[in-house]
Formats: C-alpha cells, structure tokens, sequence
C-alpha cells in the first residue's frame, strides 16, 4: 500500500522537488528585494548636498570672477597707507621669478665661498 501511494506522487518529495522548491523561492526573494530597492532608489528625496549644488556653483562662480577682477586690475587698497593693488600678470611673474634666481644664485655664490 505504501508503493502504490509514493507512486503516485502524494508522499514524500524528492529531493529534487526540495531542491527546485527552495531556488523558487529565493528567487521569489530576490526579485522582490530588487523591486524594492529600485522603488526606495528612484523615489527618495534628493540629498541635502544635491539640493544645495547648484547655490555652490554659484557662489563658487562668482568668487572666481571677483579674484579674477581683482587680480587683472589695478586700485587703491588703502590711499591712506600708500597700499596698491597691482594687476598680476605674466611680466610681473617673469620679474618675480628673475628676483628670486638672482637672490637664490647669491646664497649659492655666497655658500660655495
């Protein structure tokens, strides 16, 4: 009687039904979790540094262009004191770095002695 029962697929499963049964369901799983996360990803709300990305390029932007100004212009910083502002450009670099090799090749000069 109990041939005739496992026979006709009413007894115990297999362990290849187990085995098939169990990779359903993690799959079943998986499949949800994914669903999930792409719902959770795609309708958080922005993140506060995102919000506020396009206010820092902007401030960002418009402290450049004031230093640019600033150093491509010539002014008073304090008529008082005698303080000027120069322009920094690249002749004024060029004296700068011919002052600094001068001085450096005196020290050297002066060293070796």
């Amino acid at each position: 009687m109990s041939n005739a029962h496992t026979s006709s697929g009413h007894g115990e499963p297999s362990d290849r039904k187990i085995l098939y049964s169990a990779v359903g369901w993690i799959g079943v799983i998986v499949i949800i979790v994914l669903v999930f996360t792409i719902a959770y990803i795609y309708t958080r709300e922005p993140s506060a540094e995102a919000r506020h990305e396009e206010e820092r390029f902007r401030i960002r932007n418009e402290v450049r262009g004031e230093q640019a100004r600033r150093m491509a212009s010539y002014a008073w910083e304090d008529r008082q004191a005698g303080v000027v502002r120069l322009a920094v450009d690249d002749h004024l670099f060029r004296i700068t770095l011919e002052e600094l090799r001068e001085t450096n090749e005196e020290k050297l000069a002066a060293n070796a002695e």
